[in-house]
């Protein structure tokens, strides 16, 4: 795609066309359904949202390695069987999917088996078995090699002491830390914890600090003056409150409207997609890393502490509260940034340029409407994302920044070292 071409696209959630046995089914097609049922099964469970980086990551390189086992256009991720070009891709696509799924989900067994069996009655020729066994094996291969990553070890305790800057459990939850195993799950690409790490944050006495703490202090409020309805509307879309379209929601089916524009091969889909899973994936080990090593205390205790911080361009509220809840781990750097600045760079490098106008539709639960919003650009997007936070009065712009800092250059790693095309 030229980079001045401009492409106005409007999604909404689940809106994929049915595939069924009145119509012939395509691989492109096919493996944007079954994202889409990936994004209706994880959602339906009762996992924290960051948790579904995992089986986003664990379905996105089972779908990939299933399909270029029948094109042979990528080195794999991890297994490439020797499939003949007759093989169906949408087989294997939906195969795959539906396995890792199954394994990860049991419960939604009735309703993936009726997902599969819906895939495959549009699904005909000799290569359907084949496609099928590919999908199967290669799911299988990829489920064991994550069989023992680490996400189900018991989180060990975090405690800083009282002293400014470090972080304190935060009112009104003052829940305990959790995710603090987090940097020691094991990644999909990462190639060590260290690589990507974000430099140290300001020092509490700087006029970066001041002016960061002032900014959230004055916008991010429970009682904020100052910010807008629509800021308002951007902490609550991003934080998923009042609608069920989650972050991996927005960028995925951004992923999807482009390649469908583009007419993109599925296997070329279905690496970007595979891409920007495991790179939010290994993105979120790398951004709690930085949390856990640098422990910065989170806005609201700052704030409320900020007559201790020895810095005389702050001062103190000791009854504020942000406008949404503050995560229970520390500060810096953001992970809803980081997950934003994967997202954009995985369209950048996928569509080759950021010139694009599409809308996104974030969906409305009970009374609440539907919210549609237009953009410019896949940067735009993630900017909005990473200001929700602000808005939202849970990070600092520092944090912000600094996720940037990390998770453009680490997608722009996974791009030149994952899954490379075969030259």
């Amino acid at each position: 795609m030229r980079a001045h071409v401009r492409w106005i696209l409007t999604f909404a959630l689940l809106s994929a066309p049915s595939l069924d046995g009145a119509a012939r089914a395509q691989p492109l097609d096919v493996l944007i359904q079954w994202n889409r049922i990936l994004q209706t099964t994880v959602a339906g469970t009762p996992t924290p949202t960051i948790f579904f980086t995992r089986p986003y990551a664990i379905t996105g390189v089972a779908v990939f390695d299933a399909l270029n086992s029948i094109d042979h256009a990528y080195q794999p991720y991890l297994i490439e069987l020797s499939g003949s070009p007759n093989a169906s891709r949408e087989a294997a696509i939906a195969q795959a999917a539906h396995d890792v799924l199954l394994a990860l989900y049991p419960g939604q067994r009735t309703a993936l088996d009726a997902s599969l069996a819906a895939t495959l009655s549009g699904v005909s020729g000799s290569g359907v078995a084949e496609g099928a066994r590919i999908g199967s094996d290669v799911a299988r291969a990829v489920l064991d090699s994550r069989a023992t990553d680490g996400w189900d070890r018991r989180p060990p305790p975090y405690l800083l002491p009282s002293l400014p800057g470090f972080y304190q459990v935060t009112p009104p939850q003052n829940a305990a830390v959790t995710f603090t195993h987090y940097p020691d799950v094991t990644a999909f690409f990462l190639p060590d914890r260290l690589r990507f790490l974000a430099a140290q944050p300001p020092v509490l006495t700087s006029e970066r600090y001041a002016a960061d703490v002032n900014e959230v202090k004055a916008i991010g409020g429970a009682t904020s003056t100052i910010r807008t309805a629509e800021q308002s509307s951007i902490a609550q879309r991003w934080a998923a409150i009042n609608t069920p379209t989650q972050f991996q929601h927005v960028w995925n089916d951004v992923l999807a409207d482009f390649a469908r524009r583009m007419n993109s091969r599925a296997v070329d889909a279905a690496r970007a997609y595979a891409l920007m899973s495991i790179t939010m994936h290994d993105g979120l080990l790398n951004s709690f890393n930085g949390k856990f090593i640098y422990g910065l205390w989170r806005p609201v205790t700052a704030i409320r502490e900020a007559d201790r911080d020895g810095n005389p361009a702050t001062t103190g509220d000791p009854t504020w509260l942000p406008f949404i809840p503050t995560p229970p781990y520390p500060s810096y750097p953001g992970n809803m940034t980081c997950m934003g600045a994967v997202g954009s760079r995985t369209l950048q490098r996928f569509v080759g340029g950021n010139e694009a106008r599409f809308t996104v539709t974030w969906r409305g639960l009970q009374n609440n409407p539907d919210i549609v919003r237009p953009y410019n650009g896949f940067r735009e997007l993630a900017d909005e994302q990473a200001k929700s936070r602000i808005y939202g009065g849970i990070h600092f712009w520092f944090d912000q920044e600094a996720s940037f800092g990390q998770c453009i250059p680490l997608t722009d790693y996974a791009f030149e070292n994952v899954m490379r095309p075969r030259g």
